[in-house]
């Protein structure tokens, strides 16, 4: 009896919740919250259903009391909307979360490839893979690394349904930075001293285009998925 109750909310309410979770995560509830708060409204509708139809009630007039009886979308949405424990930190503080840890996260990576390098170095004299290394730490430092942190924050705007404001602040910020950021290495040679430094330098502009390009990728291709 619970079973065919349960399948009958799903074939004639899946409106209901899939508007109440769009109404949440908008609302800035965290998306684990509202998956199990929705999880628990289907299980207590199909109770709710399986309760009328154990009192003589056919299928179709005990998931109409059910609906009833579970309340309408600003019913069920005020409650998790109005309690601050389950809001999202993009919502709470977005500018922190889509602006200010992606930057200092993207100087702390910066920070520890400098220290990493150093590190593998002696007084004159470098490991053999010590060239790659850096080559491929500049790569990552100038390409990898703000792209990689931009579709962090893409993902993350996405899945709040946030506004675009404070993401698109964070793409921009860790994108200038990952063109404007250089790691020069100079290899120590007899007579020559060895360093590596952390530099900002104006940006060329082939070379911004190309990570906004990449940086903004997901947001375009969720609109066109959107619209298909």
């Amino acid at each position: 009896m619970k079973r065919s109750a349960a399948c009958l909310g799903c074939r004639c309410v899946p409106d209901l919740f899939n508007t109440l979770k769009d109404r949440l995560i908008r609302a800035g509830v965290r998306p684990a919250n509202v998956s199990r708060y929705v999880a628990e409204l289907r299980d207590h509708l199909d109770d709710l259903a399986a309760e009328g139809i154990a009192n003589g009630l056919d299928n179709a007039t005990a998931q109409q009391q059910a609906l009833a009886r579970l309340g309408n979308i600003d019913e069920l949405a005020t409650p998790m909307i109005a309690d601050r424990r389950f809001q999202s930190w993009a919502s709470a503080i977005p500018w922190a979360v889509f602006l200010l840890v992606p930057v200092l996260g993207q100087i702390a990576i910066m920070a520890g490839t400098i220290f990493l390098l150093t590190a593998a170095t002696s007084a004159g004299a470098v490991p053999p893979w010590f060239g790659a290394a850096t080559i491929a730490a500049q790569y990552a430092i100038g390409g990898l690394v703000p792209v990689l942190t931009a579709w962090i924050i893409a993902a993350i705007a996405l899945r709040q349904r946030s506004r675009p404001i404070w993401p698109m602040l964070g793409i921009g910020a860790v994108v200038c930075i990952g063109a404007m950021l250089h790691l020069p290495v100079v290899i120590p040679a007899p007579g020559q001293p060895g360093m590596i430094a952390m530099a900002l330098m104006l940006p060329a502009l082939a070379h911004l285009l190309a990570l906004l390009g990449l940086a903004t990728a997901p947001f375009f291709l969720n609109h066109s998925k959107a619209r298909t």
